[in-house]
C-alpha cells in the first residue's frame, strides 16, 4: 500500500469530496466515477470550452474493471489539436483522472487524446506516488490507445437576461438559446450561492435538458429549496458533472473562488435567502474512443453562462 504521494505543481486545487447538502440528503463526491462499467476497459475523456475562453478544460482517465488505472513511469495522456499539444500531468477532479488546460481558438474543431510514452516530459512537474518517481518500466499496455472529441457549436444564450430577479420558487426561468439541432444534447449546471445576511450557503445543481431545440422552461424549484421541507425536484450535481462545474468556477475566477464551492454544507436556508444563480448552459457532443476499449464516456462540449437572482418576496418588500 502506498502511504504518501506528492504533487510538485498542484495547479488544480484539491476539493473536499463529500458534504451534507440538506438533512437526510447527502451528496458524496468521494466516488465520482463517470458511470464506469464494472468489467472491461473503460475510457473517459472530456474537453470543454467556455464561451470566449482561450483554453479548453481537458480531462481523461482509463478504468479497468471499475478501478482507475494509474499511468506510471513515462506513460502519460496527451491532448492535441492541429497546432497545440499538452500532457495531462495534473490530477483531475474526476476520480482517477488527469487534467490540463489546452490552448484553443475558433479554428479548433477536434481534440485528440492519446496515451504516449514520453519519459522525459512526463517527469517534469508531474504527480506521482512517491515509490514510483524514478521507475520507468518502458511503455505500458495502454500506450497507443486513443480517443477523439469534436467541439459542438458555441452556445449563445438569448434569455433570461443577465441579473433577472425571481421572487418565488414557483417562478419559471424561460431559458432560450440559439438552437443548432445537430444531434447534440443540452444540460444546465448551476452554481448557487445564498445568504441571509449572517450565513452563506453554496451548492451545485443540474438539469438535464436533452434536445437542442432552443428552449426549456425550468422551474425555480430546480435551484432553490426549503431546507426544512427537503426537495423532491432538485437534482444536486454529482460525478463528472460536479467536477466540471467546479473546474469552470475555479478557472473563470482565476482561483478566487473556494475550491469546494459546490460541495459546502447549507447554512442559510435558500428559500428564505437572497441567492445568486450562475447558470451554465452546456452543449455536448459524443466523441469516439479506441476500439480496444470495451466502453467509454468521451465528450466534447461548449458552455456559456448567465446569472439570475432569487430574492424572496419578504426580502424584496
Amino acid at each position: 500500500m502506498r502511504s504518501c504521494c506528492f504533487n510538485t505543481t498542484p495547479s488544480f486545487l484539491a476539493v473536499l469530496l463529500s458534504a451534507s447538502i440538506l438533512p437526510g440528503c447527502e451528496v458524496d463526491g468521494g466516488d465520482n466515477l463517470p458511470r464506469v462499467t464494472d468489467q472491461g476497459l473503460f475510457m473517459y475523456a472530456e474537453a470543454n470550452r467556455h464561451l470566449d475562453e482561450d483554453d479548453a478544460e481537458i480531462a481523461a482517465a482509463v478504468y479497468k474493471d471499475g478501478v482507475p488505472v494509474d499511468l506510471v513511469g513515462g506513460d502519460v495522456f496527451e491532448a492535441s489539436t492541429t497546432t497545440e499539444r499538452v500532457l495531462l500531468k495534473d490530477r483531475g477532479l474526476v476520480t482517477g483522472s488527469y487534467a490540463a488546460l489546452l490552448p484553443v481558438d475558433d479554428s479548433v474543431q477536434e481534440v485528440f487524446f492519446n496515451i504516449v510514452h514520453a519519459p522525459i516530459e512526463a517527469r517534469e512537474d508531474r504527480w506521482y506516488p512517491v515509490d514510483l518517481v524514478y521507475i520507468d518500466p518502458g511503455p505500458g499496455e495502454l500506450v497507443g490507445k486513443s480517443a477523439v472529441v469534436s467541439f459542438p457549436p458555441a452556445v449563445s444564450i438569448n434569455g433570461p437576461g443577465e441579473d433577472t430577479v425571481f421572487t418565488s420558487i414557483s417562478d419559471i426561468i424561460d431559458l432560450s438559446w440559439a438552437a443548432v439541432a445537430a444531434g447534440d444534447t443540452m444540460r444546465a449546471l448551476a452554481a448557487v450561492e445564498c445568504t441571509n445576511g449572517l450565513a452563506v450557503s453554496s451548492y451545485g445543481t443540474v438539469v438535464e435538458i436533452g434536445e437542442d431545440d432552443g428552449y426549456e422552461a425550468i422551474g425555480m424549484d430546480k435551484f432553490i429549496y426549503d431546507v426544512n421541507a427537503g426537495s423532491s425536484t432538485i437534482k444536486f450535481v454529482t460525478d463528472a458533472a460536479l467536477m466540471l462545474l467546479q473546474e469552470l468556477l475555479n478557472d473563470l475566477s482565476a482561483g478566487a473562488i473556494d475550491p469546494d464551492f459546490v460541495l459546502r454544507s447549507v447554512d442559510a436556508n435558500p428559500i428564505e435567502s437572497a441567492c445568486e444563480i450562475r447558470l451554465f448552459l452546456q452543449r455536448q457532443r459524443n466523441g469516439v474512443f479506441d476500439v480496444t476499449f470495451d466502453d467509454g464516456t468521451v465528450v466534447g462540449s461548449r458552455s456559456a453562462e448567465v446569472t439570475v437572482n432569487y430574492v424572496p418576496v419578504v426580502l424584496a418588500d
